[in-house]
């Protein structure tokens, strides 16, 4: 999904570069060394959600 509108299509940002892509969140994970599953683990904690 364009991550962050959950339409399901994970790098259109719709025109919008506001919306987060998949794309955006690799280049986040690889600029941190984390994998991908980390970046969003550590996202979704962030905003108060659990991921175990």
């Amino acid at each position: 999904m364009c991550i962050s509108c959950g339409c399901g299509q994970p790098n259109d940002n719709h025109g919008k570069s506001e919306l987060i892509t998949m794309d955006e969140l690799q280049k986040a994970a690889k600029a941190a060394n984390q994998s991908v599953d980390d970046a969003a683990k550590n996202i979704a904690e962030s905003v108060g959600l659990s991921c175990k």
